[in-house]
């Protein structure tokens, strides 16, 4: 990087206006043509500009300390690879006070970039990540292709994160495009493939998301990074389940449930056996279904998790028309729900409402399913939409109140138009 921009990226780091740093010093149009490497300023304008940004003169000299960038990708390396969020802290505040130490540090891009792809991994640190990728969008034509790959990976998981996920996949269909001419590490590529498989997973282009979870399975297995390969499997097995083929699907979560029992750790054991409820559910073989959402019950204690094997009890219960044992099972999700995060909260309140409103029989089910419906649209959950619709259409059909009925059969057609995300019905086929 040039003097102007090191100048340019330590002012935005600052947050510093131009007419600010300009001032009393040179015009501000000076300082955008020395910031676009338009003019080279001269040494007395040098100076007084380091000095407005209390950057010492001898920052200029700085060639870089090659062995420091190697050892920050070497644990950068670790960190991506074990998720692990206290090394992420560590490394993170590391690489900040270097960067705040040396702001005219010619590997600046690819630090910064490191910075807001570990800033990523923490709590609290939006706002930041935002900020940094202002200021790295200022510097696209400047990046080399690996700088491009991680601001792109950055803008990816923020789109994911934001529950955009088509947006998600176009950024990292363009990564893969991006790189076509250029080898990254194979451990850059298994985190891409990772990632790639959850945005996939959840735009239901489930195909994509299993080949690509393969590709980051076959990398953690051979480095034996146990924990990684076993969201691998789990990320898998729901892929092939919500493509039919689910014996494969419970395979997955078996070979998960295997490789947990080695470590001997129950860090993944509620969600894979809630998981293989959920094949079993689907196989119709309702006591295997039920016996692992009771099992995932019992491996957690959190009841943001809980709350998910507690609604899957009730559905299996009331699919097999076991009504006392639904209401058993709602009064237990009614209960728990002052317990959840407050998303949560909202989210399966209104899904328990729906089996309150059936289960009771009560007398105004089309109001409460207007306001069940009116709050899932508001998320643009539209598969909940549509099924809810189909429910409230066959028990308004049931009622003879066949008008009513159509109309929410055609509303749930609506949804499912929506939630498939084509444009016209030929799309369909």
């Amino acid at each position: 990087m040039n003097i102007g921009q090191l100048i340019k990226l330590e002012r935005q780091r600052q947050n510093m206006k131009q007419e600010y740093l300009a001032s009393g010093i040179c015009v501000p149009s000076y300082l955008s043509r020395i910031e676009n490497g338009l003019v080279i300023p001269s040494e007395d304008i040098q100076q007084h500009l380091l000095k407005r940004l209390n950057v010492p003169l001898d920052a200029l000299n700085n060639d870089g300390d090659e062995a420091k960038l190697s050892y920050f990708k070497s644990l950068f390396k670790s960190v991506i690879n074990s998720r692990d969020k206290q090394k992420a802290k560590s490394l993170y505040q590391d690489v900040h006070i270097y960067i705040e130490e040396h702001p005219f540090e010619p590997n600046r891009l690819t630090l910064l970039v490191m910075e807001t792809r570990l800033m990523l991994m923490l709590p609290n640190y939006a706002n930041e990540v935002l900020t940094n990728v202002a200021i790295l969008e200022e510097f696209k034509k400047e990046m080399s292709t690996d700088q491009l790959f991680y601001l792109s990976t950055i803008q990816g998981i923020i789109s994911y994160q934001n529950n955009e996920f088509r947006q998600a996949s176009e950024i990292f269909m363009n990564i893969f495009n991006l790189i076509k001419s250029y080898r990254m590490e194979d451990w850059e590529m298994a985190e891409l493939y990772y990632i790639s498989s959850l945005a996939f997973l959840s735009e239901s282009r489930y195909i994509l998301a299993i080949d690509y979870v393969k590709s980051a399975l076959s990398y953690f297995n051979q480095e034996i990074l146990i924990e990684r390969s076993i969201e691998c499997l789990v990320i898998l097995g729901i892929a092939q389940k919500n493509t039919g083929v689910l014996k494969e699907a419970i395979a997955s979560y078996e070979k998960a449930r295997e490789i947990s029992s080695k470590i001997e750790s129950s860090k993944f054991k509620g969600m894979i056996e809630q998981n293989i409820g959920a094949c079993y559910s689907l196989l119709k073989e309702s006591d295997l279904a039920l016996f692992h959402f009771k099992s995932s019950l019992q491996a957690n204690s959190d009841p943001n998790i809980n709350v998910i094997s507690i609604l899957s009890i009730l559905k299996e219960h009331h699919k097999n028309n076991d009504i006392s044992n639904a209401l058993i099972w709602l009064n237990s999700g009614l209960e728990i729900l002052y317990k959840l995060s407050e998303s949560n909260r909202d989210f399966y309140a209104n899904h328990f409402l729906v089996y309150k409103t059936i289960l009771l029989n009560e007398t105004n089910s089309i109001s409460t399913f207007k306001r069940v419906l009116d709050y899932f649209e508001s998320k643009q959950e539209f598969k909940y939409c549509s099924i809810y619709c189909y429910v409230l259409a066959k028990k308004l059909a049931k009622e003879k109140q066949y008008k009513q009925a159509t109309i929410y059969y055609e509303k749930g057609f609506n949804y499912h138009i929506k939630q498939s995300k084509v444009s016209s019905w030929e799309e369909l086929s």
